[in-house]
């Protein structure tokens, strides 16, 4: 199964309003390039994107956020699952696309590749809707279930390794991401978040 196969199904589940946050690397760039959006919360560093996810989800409880997390990535902050299991969240779908590999550090493999079961590590955080998907139609299945429902959905999606040829270049870091996506919210939210900074003389 592919990684942007997923994406492609999953990009045509959304609405306009739906809040996605993923992680620095492939998944950004592939994601950028199906769904360009301000609603895009792109380039999360490492450890941090279920992390953000939460905060987001929280603050925001009217609107739907969807965490695109990689096996790597997850596994560098498990904690998180227990945290966000520990708040009861109603609008949040959290797919990881595990390939079993850190690929944007040169492909080592990560601890998937051998014993660890991140569906069975988030049940037992607390999320007791966790599942694997290992085929395009199960994938997608199981992700308009979820985004048909409220409640917090795990779906682990095991995908190929490799990422796809010839994508646009995404030039947004995580900085500008961040301003961006703050801006975003600003206007659609009506609310303040980014404040001015003054010059003292």
């Amino acid at each position: 199964m592919k990684r942007f196969d997923c994406f492609k199904s999953l990009a045509a589940m959304l609405g306009p309003d739906d809040i996605v946050v993923a992680n620095v690397g492939p998944i950004s760039r592939e994601w950028n390039a199906l769904r360009p959006s301000e609603a895009n919360l792109l380039q999360v560093n490492l450890g941090l994107c279920a992390a953000v996810g939460l905060g987001i989800a929280i603050t925001l409880p009217h609107r739907r956020v969807v965490i695109l997390d990689g096996d790597g990535n997850l596994l560098l902050n498990l904690a998180s699952l227990a945290d966000m299991a520990n708040q009861g969240l109603k609008n949040v779908l959290h797919i990881v696309l595990d390939n079993e590999t850190y690929e944007g550090g040169g492909g080592l493999p990560s601890a998937t590749a051998g014993k660890a079961d991140l569906a069975l590590i988030a049940k037992g955080a607390g999320i007791e809707n966790a599942r694997v998907v290992t085929v395009l139609d199960d994938f997608a299945q199981a992700a308009g279930d979820a985004l048909r429902s409220s409640g917090h959905r795990f779906i682990v999606a095991k995908v190929d390794k490799g990422t796809v040829e010839k994508l646009p270049t995404l030039t947004l870091d995580g900085k500008e991401g961040k301003y961006r996506f703050a801006r975003y919210i600003e206007r659609t939210e009506g609310k303040q978040i980014l404040r001015p900074r003054y010059t003292h003389i």
